[in-house]
């Protein structure tokens, strides 16, 4: 199997259960993309017995986007264990969120049966290797909705009785999006919502939006006695805090672009204790946002932490 090698760009003293080096993918076969660059991003990291599962995205030559799986001891070393989830029949799967209910694994993902028009898909596993696929189980809203097109990018925690579920959405398209047959608009913006559920099969969905600013490739997490929501864009990785999960303020750029990001952070993620967070995002280095290597960023939490202020 193949490691992964390391680039490290530490921002403080590393917490005494984060490892001192950030070891990050470099591309392997089934990541190399179309144009044979490497294309892998939306890393989505889990504890899980005794050893950190890192699930992320990655585009095959053939252009498809397929779940793959590493793995790690200490979160400074990883082993790359190849692809891990890619049913038949659809074009893509990408965007895993992970949690662990009741010793199985639930990972919701981006699922596009045809094009780009994105539903949200649910899997199960007992160790993270083998899956069983469940299919579509959030679709997009009914016509004329903000997230009446797609869904997709979900970020899920469970409260040990309900899921939570935090999802962007569009009702249209940019002009020139691949898509020839879906709806197109100059004023096209993503949105995040909301949905709760007991089972992660039948959904209580917020109507509105709970975040705007055309934010997407979105990660919730909880700090302390609320929720931080970091947020993919070209200038970085962007930040939001909220007491509920629905009222959410703006709290700006977490963590900048730079010479090995380009064009901006893609599907951040943070893996976080009481005294760092790690950072992992897709490093954008090429404008189409289709070139792509993980990277990673020891932070600590920001001083101005305190999402019981809205």
């Amino acid at each position: 199997m193949r490691t992964f090698s390391v680039i490290l760009l530490c921002l403080s003293l590393c917490g005494p259960t984060i490892a001192d080096e950030c070891v990050i993918p470099s591309f392997a076969e089934s990541t190399e993309a179309p144009h044979g660059l490497g294309n892998l991003y939306a890393p989505d990291i889990l504890k899980h017995r005794d050893e950190l599962l890192m699930f992320f995205g990655g585009q095959g030559k053939d252009g498809h986007d397929r779940i793959h799986l590493a793995t790690s001891k200490d979160g400074g070393t990883w082993k790359q264990e190849g692809i891990v989830f890619a049913p038949q029949g659809v074009n893509h799967v990408n965007d895993p969120s992970v949690v662990a209910v009741n010793g199985m694994l639930y990972m919701f993902y981006t699922l596009a049966g045809s094009g780009v028009t994105d539903s949200i898909g649910l899997a199960t596993s007992a160790d993270g290797w083998k899956w069983s696929d469940r299919g579509a189980v959030f679709a997009p809203s009914p016509s004329r909705a903000w997230d009446s097109l797609l869904v997709g990018r979900p970020s899920v925690i469970h409260d040990g009785e309900r899921f939570h579920l935090w999802y962007d959405g569009r009702k249209d398209l940019p002009p020139g999006a691949p898509d020839p047959d879906a709806p197109k608009s100059d004023t096209s913006r993503r949105f995040v919502g909301y949905a709760t559920s007991r089972d992660g099969i039948e959904w209580d969905r917020r109507e509105d939006p709970v975040f705007g600013e055309d934010a997407g490739g979105i990660h919730v997490f909880r700090s302390g006695d609320g929720f931080v929501m970091v947020i993919e864009s070209r200038e970085g990785t962007r930040w939001a805090t909220s007491a509920d999960g629905v009222t959410w303020k703006q709290r700006g750029l977490l963590h900048p672009k730079n010479e090995d990001s380009p064009h901006g952070h893609v599907t951040p993620f943070v893996l976080a204790d009481e005294t760092s967070w790690r950072l992992y995002f897709g490093a954008a280095r090429a404008e189409a946002w289709n070139q792509n290597s993980i990277s990673c960023a020891v932070l600590k939490p920001p001083a101005a932490l305190n999402t019981t202020k809205r």
